[in-house]
């Protein structure tokens, strides 16, 4: 049953949402690139040639990066296909201006969807799939009547990407779920499903404990639950059979908390890390490689495609926009250009390096500090999330597969 979707209202501290489109002054890109020119490399560790990955990202996969950065990649080319693609806004939600993705379905029974990012993921995960999850029956390759769609909404967490910052004591995962309900009440929608994964399914779980009325259900991939306890009948030899037939050897799932929690937690000081990340594009762009994609050991190298947005795996679509908040019928056009070609080891081949790039720049823009902090402040969260109940229906799906394609990349799973 589609909920309904009721009709807009706008808290005192809320305002309405007005059309966004991303620009970034070319004095701080030009700055950005002064600084890619001045990049100092680290020196490759001796005598651990095979294993080097333990140590981190190598120089072999960094450089190369860099090097596509300063002299290949182009902002304003990426900046230009999102804001073509993706129906962007902003609005003042409970004090704070917001960012987000907005794009209501033609379909006369459309659920709300809110699609809920985490880190180190922003709004242009919901990129590739936007199109089939609004309009599921003109997308191909396998259109269906009886797929249901869905009006898209997917914020920006405060202080991530284009959304102002929170003040420091509301810069935590409980702040984040109640501004999103709260954006969800204001566009009209009372009643919602929720998706996330990683950080995102964390938000969502806080969404759910605190909005049973308004969340509907939520949907995840792969979560990372504690494990059961002895309290509900499992045994011990219950939980290694169970850790066994799902553990798969490589690198965790893109985009899950496996990958990048010791970064945090061992570390446990972000504003000291937030010196060296905000200065140096390419530091910040090792620390995303390393979480976006943790290093296989003695992986062979891969090959990358380099196309951009309109020659790669994201459609380039046009619209004819029937409201602010609404799309035409999408017309895709996929170049029939091949992609250029850099080897990286142990890099999968669903990360281009311009998605690499542009993954960092999500952060690069807006400083990572916040985002530091964010994690940090909600890591304390984290124990509170199991200690209630929630009668929410939660849909998962698990990919065994640890290569399995990130939502970010542009490709879908088979």
């Amino acid at each position: 049953m589609a909920p309904s979707s009721g009709s807009p209202r706008s808290p005192s501290n809320s305002s309405k949402a007005q059309p966004y489109r991303m620009h970034v002054s070319q004095r701080y890109l030009e700055l950005t690139k002064q600084k890619l020119g001045l990049t100092r490399l680290p020196r490759e560790p001796q005598g651990y040639h095979a294993r080097s990955s333990e140590f981190g990202v190598s120089k072999s996969e960094l450089e190369p990066l860099v090097d596509h950065w300063l002299e290949q990649y182009d902002w304003r080319l990426q900046e230009r296909h999102y804001n073509d693609t993706l129906p962007q806004f902003r609005a003042v939600v409970n004090g704070t201006r917001m960012h987000f993705v907005h794009r209501r379905s033609m379909a006369p029974n459309a659920i709300p969807l809110l699609f809920v990012h985490g880190f180190p993921e922003s709004f242009m995960t919901i990129a590739p799939m936007i199109e089939a999850l609004c309009d599921p029956i003109m997308t191909p390759p396998r259109g269906a009547e009886s797929l249901p769609a869905f009006h898209v909404v997917a914020p920006s967490i405060s202080g991530f990407g284009f959304s102002d910052a929170v003040p420091e004591e509301g810069n935590a995962m409980p702040t984040t779920a109640a501004m999103f309900d709260s954006l969800m009440k204001s566009l009209g929608y009372q009643r919602y499903i929720i998706h996330g994964s990683g950080w995102g399914f964390k938000i969502c779980r806080l969404i759910a404990l605190g909005c049973p009325e308004s969340c509907i259900a939520i949907h995840t991939v792969n979560p990372e639950v504690p494990a059961p306890r002895s309290s509900f009948g499992y045994t011990q030899g219950d939980l290694l059979t169970a850790g066994s037939s799902v553990h798969t050897p490589g690198p965790s799932p893109p985009m899950t908390p496996g990958g990048h929690m010791g970064v945090i937690g061992s570390y446990g000081r972000p504003q000291t890390l937030a010196y060296a990340l905000c200065d140096s594009p390419v530091g910040l762009l090792a620390y995303m490689l390393d979480l976006i994609q943790p290093p296989t050991f003695g992986a062979t190298s891969r090959n990358l495609g380099l196309a951009p947005p309109s020659a790669g795996s994201s459609p380039v679509m046009s619209r004819s926009p029937t409201s602010p908040h609404s799309m035409g019928t999408p017309a895709y056009n996929p170049s029939p250009e091949p992609p250029q070609s850099l080897e990286l080891p142990g890099l999968s081949t669903v990360w281009t390096p311009t998605a690499i790039i542009t993954w960092t720049m999500l952060y690069w823009l807006p400083g990572p500090e916040v985002a530091l902090r964010w994690l940090a402040n909600s890591t304390l969260v984290l124990p509170s999330l199991w200690l209630r109940h929630s009668n929410v229906p939660v849909g998962i799906t698990h990919f065994r597969d640890s290569s399995v394609p990130s939502a970010g990349t542009g490709q879908t799973p088979p």
